[in-house]
Parts: structure tokens; sequence; C-alpha cells
């Protein structure tokens, strides 16, 4: 595809349930997440710099492309206190409250509504800021503070909803994306590129490895040189020979450094070298269309230093597009 020089803002999604508390009171992925980073936004002066969205629920037939439609109804009477559905929910770190049900929905409406506003042609790229976060969640069952895939829901809505024939998701969480890979594996229109510490929750992945599915396990203790050894050696490459027209990024900071809940050694540089390769494919490949989605990230500090990182280099490649 054509390189598009159009001057177009990056688009800010998100939702007025981002603050709705974990029902785990002591749980690491809380408002203050958010909180944090809406507060580094403006104090780095790129709110000024986004196109922000408040947005709804996603469709229930987008949501429903990733899920089961008997655990999305199960998970809606479960935030409403019916206690059989309830009892369903029993990951020791998932549990539901009565706002969730309408958070995740949120979320997920985020993530559509920013693959809208791309395909339609009225942003660059987007940043979506969500949560709940969402990349471990199954087609069937809620796990790792996760309800509705997100990143995985907008991916099938471009295929589905927007005719696309070739989306990539690319996840640099430190988690594996056990849900994404379940959700999507075997797709034709789908391929997902995953880098995370190993072993480390959720310590599940499917075997065989699905051809759809690149696996870039990487030891404890691993930094900013093997995750630019991944990109360049085996994402790009990838990238180049899949020609998707649309990237799609689960982007959890929780690698970085400072993060008490794994140990890879990421910076903020190292993820500013990441989104900027990401971007370059992105304008070769499909006209710079990439839409990234929060992910994990509870060291609230480094969480919101890594995601501005992020956030402003997609904010840069609006303002100077490739090819002028």
């Amino acid at each position: 595809m054509p390189v598009s020089c159009q001057r177009l803002p990056t688009g800010w999604f998100t939702h007025d349930r981002v603050d709705v508390p974990n029902p785990l009171a002591e749980a690491p992925e809380r408002p203050e997440r958010l909180d944090t980073i809406e507060n580094h936004l403006i104090a780095l002066g790129l709110d000024e710099r986004v196109k922000r969205f408040e947005c709804g629920s996603a469709p229930i037939g987008a949501v429903l492309l990733a899920h089961d439609g008997a655990y999305i109804e199960r998970l809606r009477l479960a935030s409403e206190g019916d206690a059989h559905a309830l009892a369903a929910f029993c990951e020791p770190d998932t549990k539901v409250g009565p706002d969730t049900f309408d958070a995740a929905m949120k979320s997920a409406g985020a993530v559509t509504s920013a693959v809208d506003a791309l395909m339609e042609g009225r942003i660059r790229n987007a940043f979506c800021a969500v949560r709940p976060p969402g990349h471990h969640a199954a087609r069937a069952e809620a796990r790792g503070f996760c309800y509705i895939n997100n990143v995985a829901v907008g991916a099938l809505w471009a295929v589905h909803h927007h005719g696309l024939r070739r989306v990539a998701i690319v996840d640099f969480d430190v988690h594996h994306c056990d849900g994404t890979e379940e959700i999507i594996a075997g797709n034709p229109a789908v391929r997902l590129l995953n880098v995370y510490q190993w072993p480390l929750y959720p310590n599940r992945q499917l075997t065989p490895t699905p051809e759809n599915v690149v696996m870039s396990p990487l030891p404890a203790g691993a930094d900013g040189a093997d995750l630019e050894e991944v990109l360049e050696t085996v994402w790009l490459p990838a990238l180049e020979v899949w020609q998707p027209e649309l990237i799609m990024v689960s982007a959890g900071f929780d690698a970085h450094c400072e993060e008490q809940l794994a140990q890879l050694k990421m910076k903020e540089t190292d993820y500013a070298r990441l989104t900027r390769r990401l971007l370059d494919a992105a304008d070769v490949l499909c006209s710079g269309r990439l839409v990234s989605v929060l992910e994990g990230g509870y060291s609230v500090h480094s969480l919101a230093r890594s995601a501005m990182t992020h956030v402003n280099m997609l904010v840069m490649r609006g303002q100077h597009p490739a090819g002028e």
C-alpha cells in the first residue's frame, strides 16, 4: 500500500469507566494506573496533541466475534450479582464486581471505535487508554484481570466489519497473551507476534504453536538488546512476509526494569525504539495504520513514563508523516 502523507491526529480512545475499582482490593490492576497515565499526558502537554474520544460499549456482534455468547451472558449476569453466574468466575485474580461488565464492554468499545476511526481516515494512529485489560481473556473464560479480549475483538472487527484480509497483532506485554492466542489460533486473517518472559504467569501456551502465531519467549533478566533482536530478526521479517493491512499492538509495559511482578529489564528508550520501528513497518506496509491497546504495567510511575514515551512516538509520526 502507498504511504500516506496526510497530516492526521493520533486518537486517544478511552471511556468513563476506567476508574471502576478492581473487585480484589489489593490487586495491582487498579484505577491509579489510568489516573497516573492521564496525569502524565497532561503534564507533558500531549493532551493537546491527541484527539480524544470517549467511547461507549462495543457492539455485541463485535464482542461475539471473539467470545462465546453464553460466556458474555454469564459475565453480564455476574456483574448484576447473580450467584450462579458469579460462581463460574473462579480464577483467584479475576473476580467480577457490579461494574465489571460495563467497564469491559467499554474497553472493547474503545478499540472498535479506534479501528473504525482509523479505517474511516479520521486519525493517523491510535492509543486505547483502557482498563480492564484484555489479552488473557479466552473465548469463554476470564483470566489475569481480563474479561473481554480487547485486541482480539478489534482485530476480528477489522476483518469482519471493514473487510481486511490480513491483520497483525503484536504483543509486548511481559506475560504471554494466552487468551489472544487461543482466540485467533488458526485464523487465516490474523497473525500474532508475541514476546514475553518465560516461565511466568500464565505458564500456558498452545502445543504445537499454531501456524499463524510466532512466539518469542525471553528468560528472566533479558533486556532491551534482547527485545531489539526479536524485533529485527523475527518480527519485522515476519511482518514483511505477511504484509498486514493493519497492525494492532497489545502494549503492556510490565517488562520495565522497575516492575516487581516480572524480571525483564526494559527501559523507556527500549519502548521508544520498538514503537518507532513498528511505526516504520506500518508506514511501509499499511499506510501507517496502527492501533495500540493498553495491557499490563503495574508500577504506576514506570507505566506512565513508558506509555507516554510510546504515545509521544505515535503523535510525532502523525505530525511528521513518512514520505514528506
